[in-house]
Order: C-alpha cells, then sequence, then structure tokens
C-alpha cells in the first residue's frame, strides 16, 4: 500500500524537487556498516530471515516500543532519513513533524502514544540522531503519517479540473497513463468454502513498489519494507504484521492475529477527508489487535472514519470461514461477504456510489456518475477473474503462490505476503522479499548516489512462525568478522529464468559421476560433476524436491506430484497427480514414499506408481519420510511427528509438538532426531515416540540433523548452527552466521559445511571450531541492509574433494572442498583392522575348541 501512498502525492512534491537543491541526511557510518545477526532485549528478539527482519515484542505499550526501537535503532534510523531525502527541501521534515502532531497526535489513543514515546527511547538509548538531533516520539508519530499527511494534496490528482492538467504532466514525464489504471498497484485476493482445496481460508497480498526510472523515490523508500512485526501485547490480540522499520501499523496492508482474523489492503483512489476523523494508522492497528470478527473490524473502520486514503479492506475470520470485503471512502461504503467464493481488489472501486464519490472533486458523485459510470475492470481484475474461474476448487497456498506470480498480477509487485487457515491458526504465514518473478532489480545509474540506496535481490519464499514460549537465545562472536578468506570456485551453472523465476532450493544429489537437483522454474536438471548438461525435464511449474536415486530411475516432486524418470536421459517412467510434493521422496524395497500439501502420506508401487496404502494428515506436509527398519517415519504441519508399518501404513505412534514439523529425520542408536518451528531438537524413542532428551533452540528448525561421531549438527532459524551431544542433548558449541539457517550441514574431511540466509556457504572446522573458508557467490549481507542477499538454503553435497551446493539466484556452484575425507577413510580402515582381528581370534578359538575336542576324545579312550 505504501506506494501507492507515495505515488498518489508525487506531483506535489515534483514542484519543490525542482526548485530546491537536494542535501541528503545519511546516517552514522558506523551504524550502518554494523551487522546484526541476531539480538535480544528482555522478552524481544530480532532475526534476518530471508531478506526480512522477524521483531518479536511484547509487553504494555511503552515496554514494546521501547524493545522495538532498542533493537531496530538503525534500521529506524535509516527509514526516517530515506523520507527525509524524499523531500530534501530545508526544513522539509521540521516542517511535516509539527503539522503532523498538530493533526494527528490528539486523535491517538494513550497505548500508542505510549508505544511512539516508547520507540523514541530505545533509540536514543542507542545513540540514535536524526540530522544531529537526539531523536523524539514527533520523528516516530511522522514516520507512520507520511502517508496520511500528504495524501491530504492527491485528491488534486485524480478529480476534474485538475486531472487533465496533471495527466499532461505525468504524461510528459514518460509516466503510466492513469486513466487507464490507478497509481497505486497492490493487489489480494481471499478464497473460501468451495473456492478452496479443503474449504479453509486462502489469502494473499502483494505491495506495490515501482522501479520507474521517474519514480526514484519509490524505489528508494520500499527498499525498507522487510520487517515482519509480532507484537505481543499485554491487552488485547497477538498480531503478526508485515512492515517497515519504525511502524507500529502494515503500511504493506497485511496483517494477521491470533483471534484467526486476517486483515489486508489495496488503497482507492483518494478522495474527501475531514480533519476530526480518526486516522487509518489507528483505526487499522485498533481493527487486528481488538477484533475478533468482521463485523468488530468494519465497525472500527468505519466509526469516525477521516476519509484520508480511501481504501478497499479485505478480511476473513478463519473461526467462521466467512471473508468480506470492505469498500471505504469518507461518505459511502460497501460491504461483500460471503461463505463460499473469491474475493480480489486491486485499487479499483466496484461499487458504485464509493467510485462515484471518489471520482467528484467535492465527494458528491454527480461528477463521478458522469465520468465513471459503470465499473471497468483493469488487467489485474480480469486476471484475477481468469484464474477464479480455472481453478475455483482447488485453491490452496501453492496455487495462491502462483497466482501472485502471475502477470500482470506481479507487476510491479516488491513482496508478496500469503496464508491459510492453519498458518493463521498457527501465528504463521509465507513471505516473499524482492520482485517475486524472481528477478533482481540493480542500481539505477542516475540514483546510486542516495545515501543508503542499494540493489534489490530477490530472496525466494520463506515459511515463518511466530516464537512460541520456549526461547533460548544464543550468540557467538563471529570469528570470521573483517576477514577475507580464500575459497576456490572451480565452475557455476545458471538455470533458466522463467515465469515463476529459477531459485533452487533443492538439495544436490549425487549419484555416481553426476548430479541432480531441482529448481523453482518447475525443471529437474542432471549435469555431470564438471558442470555439463546432461539432460533437463519440465515436471511443473515449481519444485523444490531433492531427488531421489535408485538403481537406473530418479524419483522426484513437483507441482504436477511425484515423478519417476530414466536416470540416463530424464525420460518419464510414470507420474502420478497427488497435489504437490515438496518433499523428497524416499525408496524403500519396492515402494516409495512421499508427502503431499494435500495432507496425504503415500506408498507408491515403484514400478508403475500405483497407490499401495495412504494414510490422511490434517495438515499440509512439507517434511520428507524416513524409512528405518519397516517403519516409515514423517512429521507434518499439524504439529505432530508419526510413524507408520511401512507395509500396510498402520499408525504406531504420534508424538505431538507444539508447532509444524518440517524438518526431516535422521538416526541415531535407539533415537530418532527431529527438529521443529516450536524450536526444539528431538530425540524419540524409535519404539513409542517417548521424548528421550530435548534441546531448545532461538527459533524453529527446519533443516535435516547430521550426526557424526556421537555429534549433532543442526542448523536453526535463530541464526546458529549448533553442535550437541548426541547421547544426552546437551550443547558442545555453536557458531553464529548472519540470518537464518534453512540449509541442512552434511560433515566432509574435517569441516562441516552448510549454507545461510545470508548469501554465504560456511565451511567451519570440526576441532577448532573456527572459519575454515567462507564462500560469497552472490549478493551477501554487509551492515544493516539485510535485504540484500541471495539465501543458500540448498543442502551441499560432497565429492572428490569438492563443495556443490545451489543458491535462490538460480546457479549451481562447485568449489573446492580444500579438504578431504580422512576421516572417512581411517574409519574404514579401522573398520577393516577390526574385522582382521576378529577374524584372528575367531581362528584362535576354532583352534583351542579343536585342542581340547582332541585331548577330551583322547582321554575316553
Amino acid at each position: 500500500m505504501v506506494m501507492k501512498k507515495i505515488s498518489v502525492i508525487a506531483v506535489v512534491f515534483l514542484f519543490f524537487l525542482l526548485t530546491f537543491n537536494l542535501s541528503f541526511v545519511c546516517a552514522d557510518e558506523n551504524h550502518m556498516d554494523a551487522t546484526v545477526s541476531s539480538d535480544s532485549y528482555e522478552n524481544a528478539y530480532r532475526y534476518n530471515i530471508q531478506g526480512w527482519i522477524y521483531l518479536h515484542i511484547e509487553g504494555g505499550g511503552y515496554e514494546r516500543g521501547y524493545q522495538y526501537g532498542y533493537l531496530l535503532a538503525d534500521e529506524i534510523i535509516d527509514t526516517i532519513n530515506r523520507w527525509i531525502n524524499v523531500f530534501p527541501q530545508k526544513n522539509s521534515w521540521i516542517n511535516q513533524k509539527k503539522n503532523i502532531e498538530r493533526l494527528f497526535w490528539n486523535k491517538y489513543p494513550e497505548e500508542y502514544k505510549q508505544e511512539i514515546k516508547g520507540i523514541a527511547d530505545g533509540i536514543a538509548d542507542k545513540g540514535g540522531k536524526i540530522d544531529g538531533e537526539t531523536i523524539s516520539y514527533k520523528d516516530i508519530l511522522a514516520l507512520n503519517e507520511m502517508y496520511e499527511y500528504n495524501s491530504r494534496y492527491a485528491i488534486l490528482l485524480y478529480t476534474q479540473p485538475f486531472k487533465s492538467i496533471i495527466k499532461d504532466l505525468f504524461n510528459s514525464l514518460k509516466s503510466t497513463n492513469f486513466e487507464e489504471e490507478h497509481f497505486g498497484k497492490c493487489s489480494a485476493f481471499i478464497a473460501t468454502g468451495d473456492a478452496t482445496f479443503d474449504g479453509r481460508i486462502v489469502a494473499a497480498h502483494m505491495t506495490n513498489g515501482h522501479y520507474r526510472d521517474d519514480s526514484w523515490w519509490q524505489y528508494y523508500v520500499t527498499q525498507r519494507w522487510n520487517l515482519i512485526l509480532d507484537i505481543q501485547p499485554d491487552i488485547g490480540h497477538r498480531m503478526l504484521i508485515s512492515t517497515a522499520p519504525g511502524f507500529i501499523w502494515s503500511d504493506e496492508d497485511y496483517y494477521q492475529n491470533d483471534a484467526g482474523m486476517i486483515l489486508m489492503e489495496t488503497t482507492l483512489p483518494p478522495g474527501r477527508w475531514k480533519r476530526s476523523g480518526t486516522p487509518i494508522v489507528v483505526r487499522a492497528r485498533k481493527a487486528i489487535q481488538y477484533s475478533d470478527s468482521i463485523d468488530e473490524m468494519i465497525d472500527i473502520f468505519v466509526t469516525n472514519n477521516n476519509g484520508l486514503m480511501a481504501n478497499d479492506w479485505v478480511m476473513g475470520d478463519t473461526k467462521t470461514g466467512e471473508i468480506a470485503s470492505l469498500e471505504l471512502a469518507l461518505r459511502n461504503h460497501a460491504v461483500t461477504r460471503t461463505k463460499n467464493g473469491f474475493l480480489w481488489s486491486c485499487n479499483r472501486p466496484k461499487n458504485d456510489k464509493v467510485r462515484w464519490e471518489l471520482k467528484s472533486p467535492f465527494g458528491l458523485g454527480i461528477i463521478g456518475i458522469l465520468t465513471s459510470k459503470d465499473f471497468k475492470p483493469g488487467p489485474r481484475d480480469k486476471k484475477f477473474e481468469e484464474l477464479k474461474e480455472q481453478y475455483y476448487g482447488e485453491i490452496d497456498v501453492n496455487l495462491a503462490k502462483k497466482f501472485m506470480t502471475t502477470e500482470p498480477i506481479n507487476k510491479p509487485m516488491f513482496d508478496c505476503k500469503l496464508t491459510d487457515s492453519k498458518l493463521v491458526n498457527d501465528f504463521g504465514m509465507w513471505a516473499y522479499y524482492g520482485f517475486v518473478n524472481g528477478t533482481d532489480k540493480a542500481l539505477v545509474e542516475q540514483y546510486k548516489n542516495l545515501p543508503g540506496i542499494t540493489d534489490i535481490p530477490s530472496c525466494g519464499w520463506v515459511n515463518i512462525y511466530g516464537i512460541t514460549e520456549y526461547v533460548n537465545y544464543r550468540k557467538s562472536e563471529f570469528d570470521f568478522k573483517n576477514k577475507e578468506y580464500n575459497n576456490d570456485l572451480l565452475w557455476s551453472y545458471q538455470t533458466e529464468q522463467k515465469e515463476f523465476g529459477n531459485a533452487i532450493c533443492s538439495n544436490i544429489k549425487i549419484d555416481e559421476n553426476n548430479m541432480y537437483f531441482t529448481s523453482w522454474n518447475g525443471k529437474i536438471y542432471c549435469l555431470d560433476l564438471k558442470g555439463n548438461k546432461i539432460w533437463n525435464k519440465q515436471i511443473g511449474w515449481s519444485s523444490t524436491s531433492t531427488p531421489t536415486i535408485k538403481q537406473d530411475l530418479v524419483f522426484v516432486g513437483s507441482s504436477n506430484g511425484v515423478f519417476a524418470l530414466n536416470k540416463e536421459n530424464g525420460d518419464i517412467i510414470w507420474q502420478k497427480e497427488i497435489g504437490t510434493v515438496a518433499s523428497n521422496p524416499t525408496v524403500y524395497k519396492n515402494q516409495v514414499f512421499c508427502a503431499s500439501t494435500n495432507g496425504y502420506i503415500y506408498s507408491l508401487n515403484i514400478k508403475n506408481g500405483e497407490i499401495i496404502w495412504k494414510y490422511k494428515t490434517e495438515d499440509d506436509i512439507i517434511s520428507s519420510p524416513n524409512v528405518y527398519k519397516d517403519v516409515v517415519y514423517a512429521g507434518s504441519n499439524e504439529n505432530k511427528f508419526h510413524a507408520f508399518d511401512v507395509k500396510t501404513g498402520e499408525r504406531l505412534w504420534t508424538f505431538n509438538t507444539k508447532a509444524p514439523v518440517t524438518s526431516e529425520a535422521c538416526f541415531y542408536n535407539d533415537f530418532i532426531i527431529i527438529g521443529s518451528n516450536d524450536h526444539n531438537l528431538y530425540a524419540l524413542d524409535k519404539k513409542d515416540g517417548n521424548v528421550e532428551w530435548k534441546f531448545t533452540t532461538g527459533w524453529g528448525i527446519t533443516t535435516k540433523p547430521v550426526i557424526y561421531k556421537k555429534t549433532i549438527f543442526v542448523g536453526s532459524l535463530d541464526n546458529n548452527l549448533y553442535a550437541i551431544n548426541a547421547d544426552d542433548g546437551k550443547i558442545l558449541w555453536q557458531y553464529t552466521t548472519n540470518a537464518a539457517i534453512h540449509s541442512s550441514p552434511i560433515v566432509y574431511g574435517d569441516c562441516v559445511f552448510f549454507g545461510s540466509d545470508d548469501g554465504q556457504l560456511y565451511s567451519v572446522d570440526i576441532i577448532s571450531r573456527k572459519t575454515h573458508w567462507v564462500a560469497k557467490p552472490d549478493y551477501s549481507i554487509q551492515g544493516i541492509h539485510s535485504y540484500v542477499t541471495k539465501p543458500i538454503v540448498s543442502s551441499p553435497a560432497a565429492s572428490d574433494g569438492k563443495i556443490f551446493f545451489g543458491s535462490t539466484n538460480g546457479n549451481v556452484y562447485c568449489y573446492n572442498a580444500m579438504t578431504i575425507q580422512q576421516i572417512e577413510k581411517r574409519d574404514k580402515n579401522k573398520e577393516k583392522d577390526n574385522s582382521i582381528f576378529l577374524v584372528i581370534i575367531l581362528f584362535l578359538l576354532l583352534i583351542l575348541g579343536l585342542f581340547y575336542f582332541l585331548k577330551y576324545k583322547n582321554s575316553k579312550k
């Protein structure tokens, strides 16, 4: 929503930009250059995760505000400075602060005043200053109210007689024709009942983030929209909000709360407003914090509406399955509600009275009737209608990703947030930072000197769950800080960029002389170990599944189900359409085990893909099944971990967690080791699922643990790699990176290798616990710009002294491991020596036994 709001006031400030000399405000370079991987203050925590900052705050207004400001001080200062530089005329920020305080401060309830003051004090105690002066609550208030304050002038852009004049001016600046479509380009949809796969609500929202040469301020400000704010107030509902640092509401128009409510918005053309009304900041925040129903939300928005920034609010109640749309202007509003259907919004008022009001200079509707009598759908409206008709009854989270990445809905969208009923109830969501079609946006040469401006990499999809009550925050010192390590890139291979991108989330699977992996472009690839393509095959529109090789076949999942392919040439032997298979298939004897986002675990015939048995869980399954001694183990998003009989599918036992299980398990002696998004690593008894021990991290665990010599290595979203004693779950050591770890570690030679969301591949010496080397193949986090990264979520593979891994930039890389598998060789030699020793002992015992037998026989004679 933000840039929609900035765009509507652009013409007014063009005159200022042409009149005054530019004098940019810069942040303290020492702070800008400092990289914060994670941090905590009292019960508040922050982590970097796949381009986003996740911040959890809790308590009363001032308390949670102080936590917010203290943990995000530098990012908030950077956000304010960008706004100051948008309006660089002399004393602009000072004057705006004065006017905003006069217009809005007395409309804020005391709770939000205290939260804003707490943010300012937290920043001040960190040394934060604005233009050399200690920051105050007025700066934070001004930041939150910039859109409403400047929207007072926006009516000039959209109503007669000014519209034709402004239109000519913008056309001369090569701008878009807003007669065709309103500047705001946010898109949202919500579906429920018979429109969705299983009746649950599915919702998605994308925020506008223009990258037009004549709209540099949009690109400049939108770079900071990378905060997932988790607010747990002492009064009201816990909320999950996508926003920018310093905001107490969602300038990105996405909210959900622990009462099962979803709230999204796209801005409508501006209309009349009244000074005495309640600001949109307050109404939006109150609606998500204090509403248990759609009726309560509507009442909060309509009561004393000030009319600034007319909106189409899209909302849902997961408790009842009802969804609604509220088109809201100053004088008129319209509500559409249903428990079976599909609603969408993309900045165009559908209701006649609302549209007529917004098209009239005085909000009376007379001119609006003449100029906009009927609703005329735009390109995005038509595409939403087309997708609704094509996929009605099938819509789920995976299709939502496809919808929001489809042109023209995805243009020029800058991020995406989506959820469904189960995710909301688990306080979770999916998010994407950057342009959702997978393309990166580099700096435009003419704007490269703007303070704080950067490239915008596309960071890929990430599943985020709010912190549970179990938190054990840890952070180690960076032994690699300010160091450059030698690394040896041997080769790289680039996959094809398609409509939905080409990020590689799959692990690399090596078999003999070849490697296999999948890409978000929907293809599976086979390369030789020198990086030469042998074959590739389109198996869907997307895939994150890691291939499994068995004899002459490759088994892999995709958006189109599960496939068996010829290993030599990629020919499809069979395909089973069982929904989206995001997990990795497992082969055991004559069965292929896989899990689907339709909630089923399947056993398929290895020869033809026919179903042998299936088991229905209560939610999606992303976790990959494992088989050990005729038992199938698999986690699910229903917050459970199951064990099944391999032949019949009979459920043997179930272990309950407090959050979804998306990690893959591993085995150690009588234990099965599994991670959960409830922050815990569990050691369970294989026979009955009883907990032998658990280890608590600072956030969720989605990686597969690896065991080496009684030590478990596992990565966590709390930015740490952990080394844990496998027998008792005690921590041995940890290694902190600059962001979350989605890449499962491997041990090779004397080192453990893993990727991080900070864009780096790490090699850590197991003995010294120090950095062996670090590879930065693309964008990586530097300073406060936590969004400038190409996350490495693919787990590496090793062979013949080389390390192979994929990146969200669509490339596969091969590096010199700088270590060899000596430990493995030593172990094999020991095993051989032990075998010889046992043979000798058995031979001696045989001789001894024969001797006693002969002696006994002679004594009988």
